[in-house]
């Protein structure tokens, strides 16, 4: 079926299947006008090529040691609580950052002033040496990379928050829709609340698939009334099956920002879900 088809628009795309449960999905936007047939992976960099992951497109792999491990997701649980602190909520330095929803109740101009600060912090401000993730991710790919991006040359990191039941997470999307994150890699890291019912969605061996696979919104697209720089998935055209690897606490989702991933849904009864997301690109 070709998305362009009268018989597409006919036929509405308003839940994903995961893990047998349906998740509501409402994505608006304008649609891009011609399928293409083009693999966007096939003329960019490969950093998944070389891996034993290069047909699924992802990874679970184990994280730093121990005790940087550690290190890391407290240290981003004390930027999210500074974070707080500067929108507003006078936290203790012991507040459980699995309770963010509590703390910010349902002032969204207070959420929104927290993601305007977590949203992309300078590489220096990270807990430990970026050095360490690089390696990681070296070693888990079988290619030297690096947390610079070309691109646009900046070197940043990211807190995910996603809320419990609400509408926090990007549509299905490919990060390489958008030029500034093409030739990468990602990683989503747990920091707290991050389960079998909260943690990443993707659809493995997405990322080669031709564009012409799922009808997609041109520009930034609206899910479920929030607006969102990246493009979205309007409906698919071929089976998707979305699963969530979901990571433990000891260890690291490596995956190509080529596959559909997002929608990922916060079920938890009453954590809020906290991840680290960080790219790299060929050293």
């Amino acid at each position: 079926m070709n998305p362009t088809d009268p018989a597409a628009d006919a036929m509405p795309f308003d839940h994903l299947h995961l893990d047998g449960q349906p998740l509501a999905y409402r994505v608006e936007g304008a649609p891009v006008a011609v399928a293409s047939e083009q693999v966007l992976l096939a003329h960019d960099t490969d950093l998944s090529a070389r891996a034993p992951w290069a047909a699924a497109g992802f990874a679970v792999v184990p994280g730093l040691s121990g005790a940087a491990q550690r290190q890391l997701q407290a240290g981003l649980a004390e930027l999210l609580r500074e974070a707080l602190r500067a929108a507003g909520c006078p936290v203790a330095p012991d507040f459980d950052i699995t309770q963010y929803h509590h703390a910010v109740g349902d002032d969204a101009a207070r959420h929104l002033a927290v993601i305007a600060q977590t949203k992309a912090y300078d590489l220096a401000r990270l807990p430990v040496a970026p050095a360490l993730l690089e390696q990681l991710v070296s070693a888990a790919c079988g290619q030297q990379v690096q947390a610079h991006n070309p691109n646009v040359n900046e070197a940043v990191f990211h807190l995910r928050i996603v809320r419990p039941h609400r509408s926090d997470q990007n549509p299905l999307h490919r990060d390489a829709w958008l030029p500034r994150y093409r030739n990468a890699l990602n990683i989503y890291l747990p920091v707290a609340g991050s389960t079998a019912q909260s943690s990443l969605v993707l659809v493995p061996g997405s990322h080669h698939w031709p564009e012409s696979a799922v009808e997609r919104t041109a520009g930034g697209a609206i899910y479920h009334g929030v607006a969102y720089t990246v493009p979205g998935v309007l409906r698919p055209v071929r089976p998707l099956h979305p699963l969530r690897p979901n990571p433990g606490p000891d260890e690291v989702l490596v995956f190509s920002p080529y596959l559909l991933h997002g929608a990922a849904a916060n079920l938890n009864a009453d954590a809020t879900r906290v991840s680290l997301e960080m790219r790299f690109w060929p050293a």
